[in-house]
C-alpha cells in the first residue's frame, strides 16, 4: 500500500467571474466588478491573496469571489489538506499543530479538529485507523530525529515498511529512553505483525526488540558507515601493531590488514555465503581477552568486537531477508 498525496492548491491569479448570483432565490447572471480587496491568509507560501467583490445587477447585493485554494476563511485550503493528511498518517491534533508550525504556518490543535471535521463531512467514514487498515509487515524500521519548534527541539519517532518503503506513523515522544521507545514501537509492530526491528545501532533499540519479542536488525547504511570508519581508523594501528596484542595471538600486521581490507567488501555485498569466511576472520582473534576494569581495549580486542558485530549484522540480515522470501511466497500463493 503507498499514499498518492494530492493537497489543494492555491493559485490567487485563478479567480473564476461568476455566473449565477451567489444568493438563495435570485436568477441574476449579470455583476458588475465593484472592488478588488486584498486579503491576509494562513498558507505555506502566499500570506495575502486578492479578493473580487461583484454586485448582481438584478438584486443588487453583492458578494465576494476567492481565487483558487481560497475562501472566506483565514486558513488556505492546503493547509488544511496538509494538517488532515498529517492526522490520518497518525499525528495527534496537537502534534499536527507543531508539525504545521515548523513548517512555517501556525495553526492550533482546535482549527487542526475543525478541518478534520470538515473533511469528514465531504468523505463519509474516513477514519484514521482506514487509512493502513489491513497493512501488515514482517519487518518494522524504526528511526529518530528531531525537529526545533519555538526555540526546543521536539523529538520524533518515524516508523517505516522497510520492504515497501511505506511510511506508516509520525509521532511526537515525551523522551528517548527505553521505556518511552517500548511504549511507541510494541503496538505498532503488534499491528502490523512485525518480526524485525530495523534500526541504527542504538543500544536502546536492541533491549526494546528483545523486549517487544522481535529480532533486531541494524539497517545496512548504519552498519557501512560505521564499519568504513572503524576500518579507516584501525588500518594505521594494525600496519605496526600499535600496543602488540596482534603479535600476542598470533596474528601479523599484515594478516590483520588483509583482514580489515577483505571486511571493508564483505560488509558492501552482505551476502549469506560469506558467513564462513567471516567466522574464519573473527575465529582468529578469539583469544584476544577483554580488557580489566579501568583498562582500555586493546587493538585485538577492537577487532574481535568488530568482527563479531559484523558476523551478528549478517546473522540478523538473514532473519530478514527469511520473513521477506516468506512473504514474497505467501503473496504468490494468494494470486
Amino acid at each position: 500500500m503507498r499514499l498518492r498525496i494530492v493537497l489543494p492548491k492555491v493559485n490567487p491569479e485563478a479567480i473564476t467571474v461568476p455566473t449565477r448570483c451567489a444568493y438563495a432565490g435570485c436568477s441574476g447572471r449579470k455583476f458588475h466588478l465593484r472592488q478588488e480587496l486584498a486579503k491576509p491568509l494562513r498558507d505555506t507560501v502566499y500570506h495575502e491573496v486578492q479578493v473580487h467583490r461583484y454586485q448582481c445587477l438584478k438584486c443588487k447585493r453583492t458578494f465576494r469571489v476567492y481565487p483558487e485554494g481560497a475562501n472566506r476563511a483565514q486558513t488556505s485550503q492546503r493547509v488544511k489538506g496538509l494538517a488532515v493528511m498529517l492526522y490520518l498518517l497518525g499525528l495527534s491534533y496537537g502534534a499536527t499543530s507543531l508539525a504545521l508550525e515548523a513548517l512555517g504556518v501556525y495553526l492550533c490543535k482546535s482549527r487542526v479538529y475543525d478541518a478534520v471535521q470538515e473533511a469528514a463531512k465531504l468523505v463519509p467514514g474516513v477514519k484514521r485507523e482506514q487509512v493502513f487498515a489491513g497493512v501488515k509487515t514482517p519487518a518494522l524500521g524504526g528511526d529518530l530525529t528531531s525537529v526545533k519548534c519555538k526555540g526546543e527541539w521536539l523529538p520524533l519517532g518515524i516508523t517505516v515498511d522497510p520492504i515497501s518503503g511505506l511510511a506508516l506513523t509520525i509521532d511526537a515522544l515525551a523522551a528517548e529512553d527505553i521505556k518511552t521507545l517500548k511504549d511507541w514501537i510494541e503496538p505498532i509492530a503488534k499491528s502490523v505483525g512485525a518480526q524485525v526491528l530495523v534500526t541504527d545501532d542504538a543500544d536502546g533499540f536492541k533491549t526494546v526488540a528483545d523486549e517487544v519479542g522481535v529480532q533486531h536488525q541494524v539497517c545496512k547504511a548504519h552498519v557501512l558507515r560505521n564499519t568504513e570508519t572503524l576500518i579507516e581508523r584501525y588500518q594505521p594501528l594494525v600496519a605496526r601493531d600499535a600496543d602488540g596484542s596482534l603479535k600476542a595471538i598470533g596474528v601479523s600486521p599484515e594478516q590483520a590488514a588483509a583482514d580489515l581490507k577483505r571486511l571493508g567488501k564483505l560488509v558492501k555485498s552482505r551476502q549469506r555465503e560469506q558467513a564462513p569466511e567471516l567466522e574464519a576472520m573473527h575465529r582468529r582473534y578469539l583469544q584476544a581477552v577483554p580488557p580489566h576494569e579501568g583498562e582500555h581495549q586493546s587493538l585485538a580486542y577492537r577487532l574481535r568486537l568488530l568482527l563479531t558485530s559484523s558476523l551478528e549484522s549478517l546473522a540478523s540480515l538473514d532473519a530478514l531477508s527469511h520473513v521477506e522470501r516468506t512473504q514474497g511466497r505467501n503473496a504468490r500463493w494468494h494470486q
